[in-house]
């Protein structure tokens, strides 16, 4: 066998026994619903349980990149950033009861109230 086709093999055989995307942080104990249209959130205010990890189905509904970052005392999540429309479904792990803030990173003036209850 020539070096480059070995090389070939070798790659085929680590790529099909690479070990699987690491597990989602567990399933969501429920799911909010967010939409980014004309530079703003649609909401102000999310709720969520406590203690829990929970989804959030962002929809980008246009061509300005956008994402969804959580913060309390430091960035305790940070979405994909992408472009619209598109939609997304972020799984957040478990939070603590109390209220956060939630932010697109590429415009800081759209932002909302978590609250983990």
């Amino acid at each position: 066998m020539r070096a480059g086709s070995l090389f070939m093999f070798a790659a085929i055989v680590l790529a099909c026994t690479a070990a699987p995307p690491a597990e989602p942080v567990g399933t969501p104990a429920a799911t909010v619903e967010l939409a980014a249209d004309n530079l703003a959130f649609d909401r102000e205010t999310l709720t969520v349980p406590a203690n829990a990890p929970f989804a959030i189905t962002f929809e980008n509904r246009e061509s300005p990149p956008h994402n969804v970052s959580i913060r309390g005392d430091g960035v305790l999540f940070v979405g994909e950033t992408f472009q619209g429309p598109a939609r997304r479904t972020y799984v957040v792990p478990a939070l603590p009861p109390g209220e956060y803030t939630f932010i697109c990173d590429v415009h800081p003036d759209m932002r909302g109230t978590l609250t983990s209850q």
